[in-house]
């Protein structure tokens, strides 16, 4: 999806939409219905498949002004919101970026060091803390709250 438009509002929309018409078309027996909402729901995935994101950006912006007013409506498309101004935000996107490959170094390094360490986390402050195994009965100090706890190792 690198370089993709993704969902957007107008996208979600879209996809809901097509699924509320092929439920009415397959209860009503309606074909035609059927057929349409497939269309629906077809033009939604190639929208979020678009590498033409300024043009699907500025069709987003318009659907979403449109419908600000609308009850009902307006509270639903702005409930989906953020996902145009989240990923338009380069420094949202970049930290959980960052929190992600934060969080994948240390799951690998507490995978290699799962025979020789065991890893708690402090209850006042939630940092992770890395002791010696088989030491048995141990007293521990958080190195950043500086709280004392005493744990088995």
């Amino acid at each position: 999806m690198k370089g993709r438009n993704g969902a957007d509002e107008l996208t979600i929309v879209l996809g809901f939409f097509g699924i509320i018409l092929a439920m009415i078309g397959s209860l009503a027996h309606f074909q035609w219905l059927s057929w349409i909402a497939i269309a629906v729901i077809v033009i939604g995935v190639l929208r979020g498949l678009s590498k033409n994101v300024d043009a699907r950006r500025k069709e987003n912006e318009a659907f979403v002004a449109a419908t600000a007013n609308v009850p009902g409506l307006g509270k639903f498309v702005a409930s989906l919101g953020g996902g145009v101004a989240a990923a338009s935000t380069s420094r949202a996107a970049g930290t959980s970026k960052e929190d992600f490959e934060r969080a994948k170094r240390t799951a690998k390094k507490m995978w290699k060091g799962r025979k020789t360490t065991a890893y708690l986390k402090c209850p006042n402050c939630g940092q992770m803390l890395s002791v010696p195994k088989g030491k048995g009965k141990i007293r521990v100090t958080c190195p950043k709250c500086h709280a004392k706890m005493e744990t088995r190792s």
